[in-house]
């Protein structure tokens, strides 16, 4: 299960998770149970497309719920994930998919 420093990262991401319709990557966020090395590069993977996402949404002045910047929001939530995916052992997953961005 994923821990958030902040209760908003958990809204902000649920907010992609539904305006990308990404049904896999809800469901590993979703998971309290331990995850697949597979879910770590697909949930890594996730949180870059939507980072693309919301560059794209803030091209097109698409309003967001919370007053900070999705810079702001993106920054928070990528310590939250990489952490999780790090605490699963699998930190060279993160970093393989952070090098292909």
């Amino acid at each position: 299960m994923i821990k958030y420093r902040f209760e908003e990262e958990s809204k902000y991401l649920d907010y992609h998770l539904e305006k990308m319709g990404d049904v896999r990557a809800k469901e590993i966020v979703a998971s309290e149970n331990i995850i697949s090395e597979e879910d770590a590069e697909y949930l890594a993977t996730f949180f870059w497309k939507m980072v693309d996402f919301s560059i794209k949404e803030e091209k097109y002045n698409v309003d967001l719920p919370w007053p900070e910047s999705r810079e702001f929001w993106n920054e928070k939530l990528m310590y939250s994930i990489s952490s999780f995916i790090e605490s699963q052992g699998f930190d060279e997953v993160w970093d393989k998919v952070v090098d292909q961005q």
